[in-house]
């Protein structure tokens, strides 16, 4: 299972006091706040362990068929990039840039390819080529609905395919993960 989560750090800086009482303690555990404030860069590092966080719940929820529900501090991350819930290690792979944090988390060894973007509406018409790419089909045939828990699904002439995929959006990015056959 894969997940993904993005963060526009200019629309965080607007839309979210990190530094405002009691923020971070209500988010992140007390290893992570640790972390947190002994950082060279604070912020990045609450928006990484954030998105690393939102891209493992995501992949947790289609591995298991959660229905959403998310306490941020059930998730707990750790400077090398594992974040554990539930008796569960997903790894998590994060880009940092000066515009936005970008993480992927994976349950296993799953081949993925991913893409980023800085215009929201172009994503979908190029995430359904790759699908139809990876699966040598006509993209006329490939959509995208959410089921009942707002999961993401792949489906290919009418029918749902187990096809692991995860999609972000934030601010002005948005990214799309899917696994690879």
């Amino acid at each position: 299972m894969i997940g993904n989560d993005i963060v526009d750090l200019a629309l965080s800086r607007t839309e979210s006091n990190w530094k405002r009482k009691g923020w971070v303690q209500k988010i992140f555990t007390a290893i992570e706040q640790h972390y947190i404030f002994e950082a060279d860069h604070p912020e990045i590092q609450v928006w990484k362990f954030w998105s690393m966080k939102e891209a493992v719940y995501k992949a947790h929820q289609r591995r298991f068929g959660h229905p959403p529900k998310y306490n941020p501090k059930d998730f707990n991350c750790t400077l090398g990039g594992e974040v554990m819930i539930d008796k569960c290690v997903y790894k998590t792979s994060t880009i940092i840039t000066e515009k936005y944090i970008y993480s992927i988390a994976k349950a296993s060894n799953i081949e993925y390819d991913t893409q980023i973007f800085d215009e929201t509406l172009r994503m979908h018409p190029l995430l359904l080529q790759k699908i139809a790419e990876n699966y040598k089909i006509d993209s006329s045939i490939v959509t995208i609905k959410k089921d009942g828990n707002g999961i993401p699904m792949v489906r290919i002439d009418q029918k749902a395919e187990d096809i692991p995929i995860s999609i972000t959006h934030h601010g002005q990015y948005s990214a799309f993960v899917i696994g690879l056959e």
